[in-house]
């Protein structure tokens, strides 16, 4: 077919969008290939001028018709463009100038000479083009582009990444899979380490930059940020109240000291994630186990019973005795995993308003008692529970409230406080005593030598219940040696056992006499 003849043409995926082939020229921005609409072409030009207007203005141009008809680009072909080559912020910029060069040629019908006589205003005069150095366009350019927006919309003015583009030409795919399964496996490899490892071992062939092997690494997500990145979370909220709570601490202000001095009190709370209540929260003078456990206790003592409590990863948490207390309650302790916050975004936004609306309005200048600082705590408690929370477009406590039906008390009879005892093996010497704390106790005497099961309140440890075989054996007492020292021995309950009249030596002694002759 000779240039510029006419012929019919049909796009992937629309076979009813008819183009025009002008000449032998492809258009911008398509190639021959089987997926793109083969055969759409742009205006040829006199000579290749590099973006200038050739001697003489627009002499030898050939204007095609399709710029003097005003007919718009096929919507088909629009949206293929949209769907193959997406624009980026630098593409978009450069089509934006393009089309406001060549807006006056599109927007409207032209006569042959009018379109030509614009070209010529619009190339005369001087832009500063995207991208570009250059600071003029010559008319044939300006056809070109009104050609190729005829065709192909707003779409087509944008300049077409390379087909490679994302891929490093420098580093065959051979070198690019050793590179990769080296940084996976030491994400801490530096460029420079990598350079070096490739060298020795005669893998780098031809020898790379450093910027190209940065490239490379940033391309394929291999850089150490990439590659240790956190993983992503997405925003949770339990469906009902009590199906999960939150725990935690926070370092609170110095308070007095029982003995004399000051000390930093410590902020253990419990939220409530469907409903951002607070079950229970309770400044204390310690940070341990113990103090977990009594607002826990506390909790559902006020609130019921949770599903899940959802703790961090602390040694405390992973205590046994907390395992047991909550499997006795049915509760399932979850912990975050080591360095990951992000489950526990909640109680920390309750902190934070804790301090910016409760401690940071306390009188620095007056030292509070640890009883005066909980009684602040509970008053703003209070008004925090009956404050509309603006996540919830409620109160915590009526967004509490409307799952009444969904929470779990233990029965009315159940011993709180026993409940939440510890309990420890601990084996009873000679002398009937064994430790606890530090501290001695006294058991009964039938019990020395035996491995008994000591249960305590970790808050009131002054009372001890003995436990043996799964029995209880009374309560243990303080051992006090200086009591002990004018109390008589006790003596043993064990009665004397009857005599048997068998004596092994006496036995032998029988038998041989009776086997040896009289004489």
């Amino acid at each position: 077919m000779r240039p510029g003849a006419r012929r019919e043409l049909r796009l992937p995926g629309a076979p009813h969008a008819r183009v025009h082939r002008l000449d032998r020229r492809p258009p911008f921005p398509f190639r021959r290939s089987a997926d793109a609409p083969a055969g759409l072409a742009g205006v040829s030009r006199s000579r290749r001028s590099g973006g200038r207007a050739p001697p003489g203005g627009a002499t030898g141009l050939r204007v095609p018709t399709q710029l003097l008809s005003g007919v718009g680009a096929p919507p088909a072909l629009c949206f293929w463009l949209r769907e193959n080559f997406p624009m980026d912020a630098k593409a978009e910029k450069i089509a934006l100038f393009r089309y406001g060069l060549i807006a006056p040629l599109v927007l409207e019908p032209l006569p042959r000479g009018e379109l030509t006589r614009r070209a010529e205003e619009i190339a005369a005069r001087h832009y500063e083009i995207p991208a570009s150095q250059r600071t003029s366009v010559s008319v044939d350019t300006l056809l070109d582009w009104a050609l190729r927006y005829r065709h192909g919309g707003f779409e087509a003015l944008a300049p077409r990444p390379r087909q490679d583009r994302g891929q490093s030409r420098a580093i065959t795919p051979q070198l690019a899979d050793l590179i990769e399964r080296l940084k996976r496996e030491n994400p801490h490899r530096t460029g420079t380490t990598l350079l070096r490892e490739l060298a020795l071992s005669g893998q780098n062939e031809p020898a790379l930059s450093a910027s190209t092997l940065y490239r490379f690494l940033k391309q394929r997500g291999l850089t150490e940020r990439q590659l240790l990145a956190p993983t992503a979370h997405k925003k949770f909220e339990a469906e009902y109240a009590n199906q999960i709570w939150q725990s935690d601490m926070l370092y609170g202000p110095y308070v007095q000291r029982p003995g004399g001095g000051k000390m930093q009190a410590m902020l253990h709370a419990i939220l409530d994630d469907a409903s951002r209540l607070i079950p229970h929260a309770q400044f204390y003078a310690s940070e341990g186990l113990d103090v977990c456990l009594d607002c826990l206790r506390q909790a559902v003592a006020a609130r019921g019973v949770a599903v899940r409590l959802y703790m961090d990863n602390a040694k405390i948490y992973r205590s046994p005795q907390l395992a047991r207390i909550a499997a006795s309650i049915g509760t399932l302790v979850v912990h975050t995993p080591p360095y990951q916050p992000e489950g526990r975004g909640k109680i920390e936004r309750f902190f934070r308003s804790c301090r910016e609306q409760l401690l940071n309005n306390l009188d620095r200048k007056q030292t509070l008692s640890l009883e005066e600082l909980n009684e602040r705590l509970w008053a703003w408690l209070d008004l925090y529970h009956r404050t509309e929370h603006s996540s919830l477009g409620t109160t915590p406590l009526l967004r509490w409230q409307r799952d009444i039906e969904h929470i779990r008390q233990l029965p009315p009879a159940t011993d709180f406080r026993r409940l939440f005892f510890h309990r420890l093996d601990r084996v009873v010497r000679r002398d009937c005593t064994f430790q606890l704390h530090n501290r001695f106790h006294e058991a009964p005497p039938h019990l020395a030598g035996e491995t008994i099961e000591a249960r305590f309140d970790p808050l009131d440890p002054a009372t001890v219940e003995i436990y043996f075989q799964g029995k209880p054996e009374g309560t243990a007492r303080l051992v006090d040696p200086v009591v002990n020292a004018q109390l008589p021995s006790a003596k043993s309950s064990k009665a004397e056992p009857e005599p048997t009249g068998i004596n092994f030596v006496d036995l032998l002694i029988k038998k041989k006499d009776e086997e040896e002759p009289p004489w």
